[in-house]
């Protein structure tokens, strides 16, 4: 209605300046007998005008967010096909188009498609998680690209939160105390596992890379609580991804919140949910859990068992792929971790 509002007053002023010129010619030929049109009926034609106008624009703004809506539908179908991609060099390289795709469905829907904001929330933490950390062995380089990582878990984190909020007590218990965001768990469901789970996911990971940020430590605990209210719904979603997070959580220093004995229970929950296929776990055992228990011989098993582990255990090759890459990486820099 406001926008309705302006285009009639931008074209009655519009009529105004039409009217003085019109009123010099009037003048000048009043002597002809030259006959203006009705000032009602002007109005009504313009006001009609203005009405039609709008009209059109708001169709041509329907269209394009049907249209956006329509393509976020293949959107499952693009992240299926990029997780089971076997090249990874190429999935790294094909990534960044599906995000910008992503970026520009979101904005063209006006943040409204909760599926598309589930996606660019799952894919861009998988990006972040897969192509930006433990890439690289030299510290330099490594920690530009960890700088980037932390940008990409933000935004999947902001994506991830944006489908949450539309739970106006989630929203507000966000800025409140940790009691009162927990009282607000029980809302959701099964059927909001997914955006629980990336989400959170999400956010542990942004927490993990700013820990220097008394900020980012502080809103650990919220985090957390998804967490296992995700664990609580579905604790085999996606190949018991949420009991990652609880790896890292509970390899963290006590200061923290860590508890080895814990971190360990959660790896031996998610080798029984997948049979120990997600080698995504023994990577992330390896990397938090035996580095700060300083357990150098289970962290050489952890990442023996990642090398002799086929591509495809499980179908999502990339994901298996990613494991092996980072575990090379990894072992490169043992030297330095014990």
């Amino acid at each position: 209605m406001k926008f309705f509002l302006r285009m009639v007053r931008k074209t009655m002023s519009k009529y105004n300046v039409e009217c003085g010129a019109r009123s010099a010619e009037f003048e000048k030929h009043k002597k002809k007998k030259f006959r203006i049109p009705n000032s009602e009926f002007r109005i009504k034609k313009l006001f009609a005008a203005a009405i039609f106008i709008s009209l059109v624009i708001l169709q041509g703004c329907s269209m394009k967010v049907m249209v956006a809506d329509s393509t976020g539908l293949i959107m499952d179908d693009i992240i299926a096909s990029f997780l089971e991609e076997r090249d990874l060099e190429f999935a790294e390289q094909s990534a960044p188009a599906n995000l910008k795709l992503l970026d520009g469905l979101i904005k063209a829907t006006n943040w409204g498609n909760d599926n598309l904001l589930i996606k660019g929330c799952k894919l861009y933490t998988m990006y972040a998680m897969g192509f930006l950390e433990d890439t690289e062995t030299e510290r330099r380089k490594e920690k530009k690209q960890l700088k980037r990582a932390s940008k990409f878990y933000e935004k999947a984190k902001n994506y991830g939160l944006a489908v949450l909020d539309r739970n106006n007590d989630f929203k507000q218990a966000r800025g409140k105390s940790l009691d009162e965001f927990k009282k607000v768990m029980p809302a959701f469901g099964k059927d909001d596992v997914e955006s629980l789970m990336w989400a959170a996911f999400a956010w542990g990971q942004y927490i993990n890379l700013n820990r220097h940020k008394v900020a980012a430590i502080a809103e650990l605990p919220k985090a957390r609580v998804m967490i296992e209210r995700a664990i609580e719904l579905d604790s085999e979603y996606f190949y018991g991804m949420s009991h990652i997070f609880m790896i890292v959580y509970y390899s963290m220093p006590k200061m923290f919140g860590g508890d080895p004995v814990k971190a360990k229970e959660e790896y031996e929950t998610i080798s029984k949910i997948t049979g120990g296929k997600f080698i995504l776990a023994e990577f992330f055992m390896a990397k938090y859990y035996a580095v700060q228990e300083q357990d150098k011989k289970f962290f050489e098993e952890l990442l023996e068992k990642i090398d002799e582990a086929e591509e495809d255990v499980i179908p999502e090759y990339m994901l298996t792929l990613v494991a092996k890459k980072k575990a090379e990486i990894l072992s490169k820099k043992a030297k330095n971790l014990f």
